[in-house]
């Protein structure tokens, strides 16, 4: 196993963690990390504890450039949502967390689209400093399209899920037992891709919609910022299954959602709640900004030709209603739920008022 995992792991992480065991070998902690792993310092992180929160102290510069901002001195958990999306920050605060507790190094990978829009794989190794300091290192690797089965699921593994190292840079155990991942719902709902999508569309269903809006709300409320919800409705859609049948309908669903990802920037949440409805989280947006990327969003819709069988084309529209969370109010009552009632309404005014448009909740 340790063979597998050098063949795996990406050759500066390895560099790293043979630096670390020096580092650390018969202490309980690393002084002065930058200067024990100074040649690794552009794609390394310090993470301080402060609380039970985590905080940046390091913050490298491939980072940066990788996310657009220097972190240094952020708390995790108050980093702007459109930097780090809530479901990422739960996870990396779930692996900080365990890291810390169990004293043991982790190692996983994670792809996502990164600068000039590119999709890049990373691998990252959480590494022990003592008194709850970590070390993270991450570099992003390539494709492997040579890899022998036993590595290519070793990928998978890691891609999926936290493994924990032994000195020698054995796999120890998988961070990932029930009781560790149950205190998260972000973690539960890595592990539930399946529950926690819809299963035509591939957005967010119901419940994981407004579990990910929730948790963004509470970010807006302890932060101060704005936040606003979409509450979407597709125009006459019943008479589309009706005449056209259910296919032509899911080809509708799948080609509304299609639009809507168009109109929307990268870090908002598009989830299907049952049916023809749909909602849209929009972190740290106001009023005047929802109305935009509602309007446009609107637009895109409205611009959808599906063809049919026949050669025809289907076009159909949205009726769209917001309502937005503004640093000055009161804390949300009823929280994500009574903000979602909102935008209900306003949505169903929109109907009332010859549908294919966009009403502000009062």
């Amino acid at each position: 196993m340790h063979n597998l995992v050098s063949r795996v792991m990406d050759a500066r992480l390895v560099a790293l963690f043979d630096a670390w065991l020096k580092a650390i070998e018969g202490k309980d902690r690393v002084d002065s990390p930058l200067t024990s792993f100074q040649d690794f310092a552009d794609h390394l992180l310090i993470i301080d504890p402060l609380d039970e929160r985590h905080r940046y102290s390091h913050y490298g510069s491939a980072f940066t450039k990788a996310f657009g901002a220097d972190l240094t001195g952020q708390i995790i958990d108050l980093v702007p949502t459109d930097i780090l999306p809530a479901d990422r920050r739960g996870i990396l605060d779930f692996e900080y967390t365990f890291a810390r507790h169990a004293k043991r190094p982790l190692w996983r990978s994670h792809t996502a689209v990164f600068e000039q829009g590119q999709a890049q794989t990373w691998q990252r190794l959480v590494l022990p400093l003592g008194e709850d300091r970590l070390a993270v290192g991450a570099y992003p690797v390539q494709a492997f399209h040579q890899d022998r089965p036993e590595e290519k699921l070793l990928r998978l593994v890691i891609d999926r899920m936290p493994v924990v190292l032994d000195d020698r840079r054995k796999i120890q155990d998988l961070a990932l037992s029930i009781g560790d991942y149950c205190d998260s719902q972000q973690q539960v709902a890595e592990l539930e891709v399946l529950a926690s999508s819809d299963s035509l569309t591939g957005v967010a269903n119901l419940r994981h919609f407004l579990h990910l809006a929730g948790l963004e709300l509470d970010h807006a409320q302890r932060m101060e910022r704005a936040f606003s919800l979409l509450a979407l409705d597709i125009d006459h859609f019943k008479r589309i299954n009706d005449t056209q049948g259910h296919a032509i309908g899911d080809s509708a669903l799948k080609a509304f959602v299609q639009a809507c990802r168009t109109a929307l920037r990268e870090y908002d949440i598009l989830g299907r709640l049952g049916g023809e409805e749909f909602g849209v989280a929009l972190p740290n947006t106001g009023a005047e900004g929802a109305l935009v990327i509602a309007q446009r969003l609107r637009q895109h819709v409205q611009d959808i030709r599906l063809t049919l069988p026949n050669g025809d084309d289907l076009q159909f529209t949205v009726s769209v209603g917001v309502a937005v969370f503004l640093p000055d109010d009161e804390p949300m009552v009823g929280g994500i739920s009574a903000l979602m009632e909102k935008a209900d309404q306003a949505m169903y005014r929109s109907k009332n008022e010859g549908r294919n448009r966009v009403t502000l909740a009062g």
